[in-house]
């Protein structure tokens, strides 16, 4: 019986011990660390240190970027000539530049640059992983500057060597332009191409039509000569004794009056028709649209040169690394080691408590 009274006793005196430090838990867990407040410190320390050991041996990484801007209307105005003529719409700034935009985007020049120029700097013929590429779209970067995606971009590119980041930026723009610019002229040329065909054409039909009237001016004035000779008319008559007079009255027989022209004057005039090369002297609009042709294929041919975007300054290049972050990592490092050196000393502290309470209950069954 008094076994279970003491038993009975010491459960009670250990539930209030557990309410009691359940109510001083946060006391303790400060008291614990003050008190082990070097061992946190050393931890902070070394965190330190091989944060500042870190920042020390890692690469500098630079940065190079540059901004642009659309063309002003000044710059594409040469993609305008003869489009009035044809009733095509004239080309826009908006037009050229988002061409620029998308070619700068486009993944085929990320490829291109890649493949040419990024992984050969890197001293590798291949990537079959796609480490380098996926490194290449981390250091490269292009995006809008604003809450207007179609006005102003930037382009940034990281890279170790300063120098070589600023080139290749400047690379890469030159051959977004380059790209641009063949599109552009492409587009132009087949529209030119179209307007070329069409007064080809009509220069065809003008010529067919030529032909076809002088073989229709010989038909009649063949049936004319029949008729001459048939009368015997060898000259044109003579009106009023006037000579000149008579010339003018056989320059209007025209129809059914021909054969009054005489034997003489209609058959010099079959015989030229027929020796003549060509009757493109004597073909209405021919000479017209020759112009036109000849116009229109010399700009289907013309690669124009023009400003699809504008640069905002120059490439800018960034004096100190942007990377390593010096204060960043050893402000990181810091707070690693100091949230390592808490949990070191809360699992010792956790490990003392259980020794403390094993060695209690052994005295205990010992007794």
């Amino acid at each position: 019986m008094k076994f279970l009274i003491q038993g009975h006793q010491d459960m009670q005196v250990n539930s209030g011990n557990e309410v009691a430090n359940e109510g001083l838990d946060v006391y303790s867990l400060i008291f614990t660390i003050w008190r082990q407040k070097i061992v946190i410190l050393c931890f902070a320390a070394l965190g330190v240190a091989m944060a500042a050991a870190y920042a020390f041996v890692a690469q500098p990484i630079y940065e190079a970027r540059s901004f642009i801007t659309p063309p002003t209307q000044n710059d594409i105005q040469s993609l305008n000539k003869g489009r009035a003529t044809l009733n095509l719409a004239p080309l826009t700034v908006k037009d050229v530049y988002s061409v620029f935009l998308k070619n700068l985007q486009a993944e085929s020049l990320r490829r291109e640059f890649f493949d040419r120029t990024y992984l050969p700097a890197q001293g590798q013929s291949d990537d079959p992983k796609g480490k380098f590429y996926e490194k290449l779209n981390k250091d490269l970067t292009i995006a809008p500057v604003g809450k207007d995606v179609n006005e102003r971009f930037k382009i940034v590119l990281q890279d170790p060597d300063a120098r070589r980041a600023q080139q290749w930026v400047d690379q890469y723009i030159a051959r977004a332009q380059e790209l641009s610019l063949q599109e552009i002229n492409k587009n132009l040329a087949g529209e030119f191409d179209v307007a070329v065909q069409d007064f080809n054409q009509k220069i065809s039909v003008l010529r067919d039509e030529g032909e076809r009237a002088r073989q229709d001016s010989l038909a009649k004035l063949r049936e004319a000569l029949i008729v001459a000779k048939a009368i015997g008319l060898e000259k044109p008559p003579i009106v009023s004794g006037n000579p000149n007079q008579s010339i003018n009255i056989a320059g209007n027989m025209g129809g059914e009056l021909t054969y009054m022209r005489g034997t003489k004057a209609l058959e010099a005039e079959i015989a030229n028709l027929q020796v003549r090369k060509s009757d493109d002297p004597f073909i209405k609009k021919l000479r017209g649209f020759e112009a036109n042709y000849n116009f229109y294929k010399q700009l289907s041919q013309q690669f124009r040169k023009v400003n699809t975007f504008r640069m905002d300054g120059d490439v800018e290049l960034s004096g100190e690394p942007v990377k390593p972050k010096t204060a960043l990592i050893v402000l990181g490092g810091l707070i690693v080691g100091i949230m390592l050196g808490i949990i070191v000393v809360l699992l010792r502290n956790a490990l003392l408590i259980n020794r403390k309470e094993l060695a209690g209950q052994n005295f205990r069954v010992d007794r």
